[in-house]
């Protein structure tokens, strides 16, 4: 059939065959390719090697993407292939964690083996800091001294923390302290004030604990204030939407706190209330007969039986002595009062409340319409005072205080309280279930394509080449009688011209009319 065109229709025809096939095993092979999914994102250069030569050895296709940190697989092993690589400790978090005496050899030294085990706890401690959702990337560093003979003379452990904060995102002063608390309760005799925690920039993170730092202080001080004003707001906010409906009141609470830290000590005595501490009693009597000595004085007073001795002379006596003291213990009373820290001060209370809206008057006989405007009305004066009355209470109002509330009635705007029409937030989410299929969508639709613009119109084409139509020369029969039949009554020119059109079977007949005739 090929041989009836010529060279130019025979390269084209061959060209469009050849294109329709390459397009077919193109589309064949486009539709056949597994669909991709993230196996795991945000690797660490020797996670992702690793996990890269646990693909390589199962044979699972994969494909890295940026820059080496994001491997992806076919989706139907994603969940599996996490499982498998998760039972080989796959992906480590970065570092070097307990795994490292997996692989213990015989005869390591004992300073070996502390800095491994230290090398395995700095990578444990990063891995954990790394689960947090805002941080990427950390690492921690652990000064861990030797022990002492005399605990002078010993250094203190001492901790650093790096973490790589992602775009966007910044810790809370509560998730730098649980990082703090985290390290110090992992290593041995290490203080919360020994822990630093620094972010990629070089910022501090971490204040010292214990220390009289004020902007640490006022750290606290502010988010506690924060959080007491934001409880006050929203007792005061789900009261008053239960009167004045959804979205139709708004609340904003301001509060004076004193943060002063007061201890005083009283000591009172109760002179009026007296107890006996210790009593001492004594008594002492005597009674008797003295004897005095009497005469000239000298020897011969002394002598006895001697001249000039005179008689003795007696007296009596009697002494009587009585003691008693009594201590009493006057009534002491000793205090210690220590006033707590974030007391109120004084607080300022803020409310606004919408109106009441009502349609707008229908002429009688007429039917409202569904966009009749609304018309706003303020609330009446008692209905402001009692909801004064209920946001007094709930904010625990005190004259003492000078405590301040400000209801006002106003106006809100009603385009922006519209409800959002239904089915907006399904269509707005992308089709991502489609996303398989529309590949073969659009490979079948390729392959019909080429089969009905090129395919076909080839196949009719080289089918209508054998046969004869208007304008084309007819054939020649094989044989001398078909030959000698199908030319009789034919005129001379379309002999001639049956000839030169089958010059191969004019050639045939020829020689075979030789043969007979001779």
């Amino acid at each position: 059939m090929l041989s009836k065109f010529s060279i130019n229709q025979r390269m084209i025809i061959l060209l469009a065959l050849a294109g329709s096939i390459a397009g077919l095993i193109a589309i064949a092979l486009w539709t056949q390719q597994p669909d991709m999914q993230v196996l795991f994102t945000n690797l660490n250069p020797e996670d992702a090697s690793g996990i890269v030569d646990k693909l390589k050895e199962t044979k699972v296709p994969y494909e890295t993407t940026g820059g080496g940190t994001t491997v992806l697989v076919p989706s139907a092993q994603v969940h599996e292939l996490r499982l498998q690589l998760a039972t080989q400790g796959l992906p480590h978090g970065g570092g070097v964690g307990f795994e490292i005496f997996d692989r213990s050899s015989i005869g390591m030294s004992d300073f070996v083996q502390k800095l491994n085990y230290r090398r395995a706890l700095q990578g444990e401690l990063a891995r954990t800091i790394a689960q947090m959702p805002e941080i990427e990337r950390a690492r921690v560093h652990l000064a861990t001294p030797e022990r002492r003979l005399f605990a002078n003379d010993e250094n203190r452990a001492r901790a650093s923390v790096v973490v790589s904060l992602r775009n966007g995102q910044a810790l809370a002063k509560t998730q730098v302290n649980g990082i703090v608390h985290l390290v110090s309760s992992s290593v041995e005799g290490l203080q919360v004030r020994d822990v630093t925690v620094v972010d990629g920039h070089g910022r501090l993170l971490s204040s010292a604990a214990g220390s009289d730092d004020a902007a640490g202080l006022t750290g606290s001080q502010l988010e506690y204030q924060r959080t007491l004003e934001k409880d006050i707001e929203t007792r005061i906010q789900t009261m008053l939407e239960r009167i004045v409906g959804a979205n139709k009141a708004v609340v904003r609470v301001s509060s004076i706190l004193d943060f002063r830290k007061v201890e005083t000590t009283e000591e009172r005595y109760d002179p009026n209330s007296q107890v006996v501490r210790s009593e001492q009693r004594g008594q002492e009597k005597a009674n008797g007969v003295n004897g005095v000595s009497g005469g000239v004085p000298g020897v011969q007073s002394n002598v006895p039986d001697g001249a000039g001795q005179e008689p003795a002379q007696t007296s009596s006596s009697a002494n009587q002595t009585k003691n008693e003291t009594v201590n009493y213990e006057i009534s002491r009373t000793v205090s210690r009062i220590v006033e707590s820290t974030g007391s109120i001060k004084q607080l300022s209370v803020a409310v606004l409340v919408d109106g009441i809206y009502e349609m707008a008057k229908v002429p009688e006989g007429e039917k409202p319409s569904a966009d009749a405007t609304k018309k706003y009305v303020a609330r009446p004066e008692e209905d402001m005072k009692r909801i004064e009355e209920i946001v007094k209470k709930a904010m625990g109002y005190s004259a003492e205080r000078q405590d301040q509330v400000q209801v006002t009635n106003v106006q809100f705007d009603i385009a922006s309280e519209e409800p959002p029409v239904q089915g907006v937030e399904a269509a707005a989410e992308p089709a991502n279930f489609f996303i398989p299929y529309l590949r073969y969508g659009v490979g079948g639709g390729l392959f019909l394509l080429i089969l009905f613009m090129v395919v076909r119109p080839l196949m009719s084409m080289l089918g209508t080449t054998g046969s004869t139509g208007e304008g084309q020369t007819p054939t020649l029969p094989a044989s001398v009688s078909q030959v000698e039949a199908s030319l009789e009554g034919k005129p001379r020119s379309q002999i001639v011209d049956m000839a030169r059109g089958n010059p191969d079977s004019t050639a045939l007949v020829v020689k075979q009319w030789l043969k007979t005739n001779q």
